[in-house]
């Protein structure tokens, strides 16, 4: 099988790992990762919604600060998921601001916390690239570090049992059951 064939195949892992973040934002706010440390996550300005892999449809975008959740909670009961986010990260008291792509489980635009000014001197801005250097590290590791709790949880058993209970019901808006 060839790599593009694979990631069409696998297509859906992205859509749900998006649509377990906007969860994550609303029902639980943070997230513990395997390291230790916690993660606040929070919901951008821009959500698009879209079929389920392999299923026709339309997409559903909901965008701005101002805009009701509704028709993506909406369009998320009728079966779509998240194809597109912007979603924020609090990591170690850094905000990183990230857009991410369902479909590559990719990065598509990371914006960093504000560094110091590196002055004039070739020393300040040799310190300045380190210190970006080690925010984008920072922003990937957290973001690694949440794909790694949402795969732990969706392989717990063959459907994954609790965390799919979970989103059902907040799709619905009901509480779950405990």
């Amino acid at each position: 099988m060839d790599v593009l064939a694979l990631m069409n195949e696998k297509v859906f892992l992205g859509q749900e790992f998006l649509t377990w973040l906007w969860y994550v934002s609303e029902e639980m706010g943070s997230v513990q990762l395997a390291d230790g440390r916690l993660v606040d996550v929070l919901l951008g300005e821009r959500l698009v919604l879209g079929p389920v892999q392999g299923q026709e449809g339309t997409r559903v975008t909901v965008k701005g600060r101002e805009t009701s959740l509704a028709e993506a909670r909406q369009a998320l009961r009728r079966g779509k998921l998240v194809e597109s986010l912007r979603l924020g990260l609090m990591i170690d008291g850094e905000e990183y601001w990230l857009t991410l792509e369902a479909a590559e489980l990719g990065l598509k635009a990371l914006k960093l916390p504000p560094t110091a000014p590196g002055g004039g001197a070739p020393e300040g801005l040799e310190g300045l690239v380190l210190e970006r250097i080690s925010l984008v590290d920072a922003a990937l590791r957290g973001l690694e570090g949440l794909l790694m709790v949402f795969l732990t949880q969706r392989l717990a058993d063959e459907k994954g049992g609790e965390l799919w209970a979970a989103l059902k019901a907040w799709a619905a808006g009901r509480q779950v059951e405990e």
